[in-house]
């Protein structure tokens, strides 16, 4: 549909833009092009979304950031799991699967197979704690 018109705006994810083209978004003072490093920058930038449990990392993505190279449209999943399990060979694998989500390989396996931008260094170890202390 945004290919089909005139002066079109249009969003598509960054793994299926292809030929499209992306916009730089003026941030503060400066345009911002897309890029993985800029889409983890705001979500960087951005605080956790209040009244949550602290094992909660939903974020509020900050669209009106001044952050230095962050890029303020973007769109996050969330890998989700439970605390507690009653089977602790079932801990162990969700424990196992979730921190090779988070981890650099598994990042830039996503990254690769999907187009997805890495979560930053912080946010890994965050999410790894997290992970940790699955019982």
């Amino acid at each position: 549909a945004v290919t089909g018109g005139n002066g079109t705006i249009g969003y598509a994810d960054a793994s299926r833009a292809g030929d499209l083209g992306t916009v730089a978004v003026k941030v503060g003072t400066d345009f911002v092009a897309y890029s993985a490093e800029a889409a983890a920058a705001v979500v960087d930038a951005s605080p956790l979304v209040e009244g949550r449990e602290s094992y909660d990392l939903a974020t509020k993505i900050d669209r009106n950031t001044t952050a230095s190279g962050a890029y303020p449209i973007v769109l996050v999943s969330y890998l989700m799991g439970c605390n507690d399990y009653v089977d602790d060979s079932q801990a162990e694998l969700v424990r196992a699967w979730a921190s090779f989500l988070v981890s650099e390989e598994g990042q830039n396996a996503a990254a690769a197979s999907a187009g997805n931008a890495p979560i930053s260094a912080g946010l890994r170890a965050k999410a790894q704690a997290i992970i940790d202390a699955i019982k």
